[in-house]
């Protein structure tokens, strides 16, 4: 590996350093995840030994999600990141100051979610492996040993592994929490949807805005009705754990002349 003798010298073992050392060049990002539409915009992570209280906000105009943490009657800025999917992984894109990148794998599933907030172990981790030659082909192409060019394919086994050993917690969504942070999502075909989790593995909950009176129709990939719901409150839930894996559409009409819409809703047990 290309480093030079005497900065190994001056920095001594990583395992001494208070900050990861490597971040990832800008690379291009896929169509970004609303996070809210996975988590719900004020998801409860119940831990082995703590509890996370999360609002979460999207930007639809820059890709970013917004993440905060309530502690008591407070709310504190967690972080913010531009997600995308990868084989089963969330992979979380934090912007730095050096105009660099830091990225962290979340898997979210049945349920359950690790690896959320762990950006700073994983790039420690990351850094420690860099420093040990684990990946030369990803040193940006002028020799800095302090930057890697971002490749999901060959990094893929170093964040599974990184999220297998994160703590597990239990996701419980709030909806009636949700106005003390996250503004009402914006209108779609005339409504005012939301839908979350997604992928679900046991519920699935639409926030439909007001109560009215609306029709809610969920369809398989072949196009089959598989339930019908007469809705007439402003949000409803629908379970999802008999359902095979795969995507389903969500159509929802209400009263009136406004359109139906659909949303896309996925089903992973």
């Amino acid at each position: 590996m290309r480093l030079l003798i005497p900065l190994l010298s001056l920095l001594g073992p990583l395992t001494g350093c208070e900050e990861p050392t490597v971040t990832f060049d800008a690379f291009v990002l896929p169509q970004p995840v609303d996070m809210t539409r996975v988590l719900g915009p004020a998801p409860r992570l119940l831990g082995p030994q703590d509890t996370l209280a999360l609002r979460l906000h999207f930007d639809a105009a820059t890709g970013f999600t917004d993440f905060r943490l309530q502690n008591d009657s407070t709310m504190h800025s967690w972080l913010t990141a531009r997600a995308f999917r990868f084989r089963g992984l969330y992979y979380l894109v934090e912007n730095r100051p050096d105009d660099g990148y830091w990225v962290h794998a979340v898997r979210i599933r049945r349920g359950q979610v690790q690896g959320l907030g762990t950006g700073y172990r994983q790039m420690l981790a990351l850094s420690e492996a860099t420093w040990q030659d684990n990946w030369p082909q990803l040193l940006a192409p002028n020799g800095d040993s302090m930057r890697l060019r971002f490749d999901r394919q060959q990094l893929r086994a170093f964040y599974t592994a990184q999220v297998a050993n994160c703590a597990t917690y239990r996701l419980v969504v709030t909806p009636a929490a949700r106005p003390h942070f996250v503004s009402s999502p914006p209108p779609v075909s005339g409504l005012h949807l939301s839908l979350y989790p997604n992928p679900a593995s046991s519920t699935a909950t639409v926030l439909l805005g007001d109560a009215a009176a609306y029709h809610v129709q969920l369809y398989n990939e072949q196009g089959h009705l598989v339930r019908s719901y007469q809705v007439s409150s402003s949000q409803l839930v629908v379970p999802v754990a008999a359902l095979r894996n795969g995507t389903y559409l969500v159509r929802i009409n209400s009263a009136g002349k406004r359109p139906s819409t659909t949303l896309r809703l996925e089903v992973a047990h």
